[in-house]
């Protein structure tokens, strides 16, 4: 198994609120919201938290990543709550755990998680936004979601509540799959046929990290990019 990461501010933001766990088995990606510096602190919470909870060998990995998931919850609540300035902050939260040929994904907000598999990209995990919801019910187009007014605005992150609801897929991996972890600042200006040429057309995964967040600076770099790929081998 191979994977690599990059992260990049964009060509409109001045601070980086996204950040990213590159484990050897588990790996995330962040994006923090909220006013001044409370978004970068969330995201950076998130991920350093995770990797320092325990996985491997310690149950069974569903139940792990949902506790992990709320007590990343509860922290960043609890934090946002007392300390001045990051009232009401939050992150999203996409996790990867990779255990016995099986991929367990942990997700809250509208990063994302795909898998590309016999030369066809599946989007794992559901955005929860309020764009996504409308394209849900058909009131609204791909297209036309991409540049909505409402387009980041979430239904549901970590640390905003008390508690979370946290999405768990669990996917038995085949040979040759390949997944991509990334925020919205990739999603947000790349369609996922490009995600999915980018990742055929390269062996390595440094490489599919670098030509994505170049391709979206190249789209206009509105946001924060941060991408993962993790190519689990033939």
């Amino acid at each position: 198994m191979e994977a690599s990461a990059r992260t990049d501010v964009g060509l409109v933001r001045a601070v980086n609120e996204d950040s990213y766990l590159l484990g050897d088995v588990l790996f995330a990606v962040a994006d923090g919201l909220g006013g001044h510096e409370a978004g970068e602190i969330a995201s950076k919470m998130a991920v350093d938290m995770l990797g320092e909870y325990p996985f491997l060998g310690q149950g069974n990995p569903v139940d792990k990543l949902r506790e992990a998931f709320q007590k990343i919850n509860t922290t960043i609540y609890r934090y946002s709550e007392n300390e001045r300035g990051c009232k009401g902050m939050g992150t999203t939260l996409t996790a990867l755990f990779i255990q016995d040929c099986t991929a367990y994904i942990g997700h809250v907000g509208d990063s994302r998680a795909y898998l590309i598999r016999d030369k066809v990209i599946y989007q794992l995990t559901e955005d929860d936004s309020v764009v996504a919801g409308l394209v849900k019910m058909g009131a609204l187009t791909e297209s036309e979601a991409r540049v909505h007014p409402q387009r980041n605005l979430l239904t549901r992150a970590v640390g905003t509540l008390p508690t979370v609801d946290i999405e768990i897929i669990k996917e038995r991996i085949k040979p040759g799959d390949r997944f991509i972890l990334c925020t919205d600042g990739l999603s947000g200006v790349i369609n996922d046929s490009d995600i999915l040429n980018i990742v055929r057309s390269e062996q390595a995964p440094a490489a599919v990290v670098d030509r994505l967040v170049t391709l979206a600076n190249q789209n206009g770099g509105y946001d924060n990019v941060t991408v993962i790929a993790v190519f689990t081998g033939t």
